[in-house]
């Protein structure tokens, strides 16, 4: 296995991960976004922080296809998102959106499916 192909690996589970615990335990993220609310600007500094190596290493590093860059870009401009706006928008996160929690999920798990599936077909195993 190449070091793109672990990296593609890397990112598949991280997102299956993630994205099954967005699905299936959105309040324990509402209580995570709460956490950084009442921090105030240093929670979003560093909700923003602690995802910023995993943005990068995605847009950086797995650019053999183009949904990879999308899907990185996408992450990095949610963080200057947050850095800009930041408190106002994860201030709204709430048990009456939970939802939005779930559909996120969706998102990264027909993702880390999508890259899995890219490995099995290239023989990366």
């Amino acid at each position: 296995m190449s070091i793109t192909q672990s990296k593609e690996l890397f990112t598949a589970i991280n997102l299956v991960i993630i994205g099954l615990s967005h699905f299936f335990q959105p309040k324990y993220w509402i209580d995570f976004s709460n956490f950084y609310i009442q921090k105030k600007r240093l929670g979003i500094f560093l909700v923003t922080l602690y995802g910023l190596a995993f943005k990068t290493i995605f847009f950086l590093f797995i650019q053999n296809k183009k949904v990879y860059d999308f899907e990185g870009l996408a992450l990095i401009l949610k963080g200057l998102f947050y850095f800009s706006i930041g408190i106002k928008s994860i201030g709204k996160v709430n048990i009456k959106n939970a939802n939005k929690f779930k559909w996120a999920g969706i998102v990264m798990i027909i993702f880390s499916i999508w890259i899995s599936y890219q490995l099995i077909i290239n023989n990366s195993f």
